[in-house]
């Protein structure tokens, strides 16, 4: 059973059993929005920095590692919220 307040999980851990156990419909429309979210992100990051895209995505992965595992928990995080207050 799924418990958010288990320590011993990840926000990744407790996100894909959320999706493995939360409504389907509710869980597609969320990674809908994503995708959808994703899709605008990348044109507005093609339309600023043309052919670098590929370069500056590589960059700050490298680079700025610690910031981009925080602002993905942040996502894992709101996406499970979001499905779980939707879920109910």
């Amino acid at each position: 059973m799924f418990d958010p307040f288990d320590e011993n999980k990840t926000p990744q851990d407790k996100f894909f059993e959320i999706i493995h156990t939360a409504n389907p419909t509710l869980v597609r429309n969320e990674l809908e929005e994503l995708i959808n979210r994703m899709a605008i992100l990348e044109i507005i990051a093609e339309d600023c920095l043309g052919d670098e895209v590929e370069n500056r995505i590589n960059e700050i992965k490298f680079n700025r590692a610690d910031e981009v595992e925080a602002v993905e928990t942040d996502l894992y995080i709101h996406t499970m919220a979001s499905i779980l207050t939707k879920n109910e």
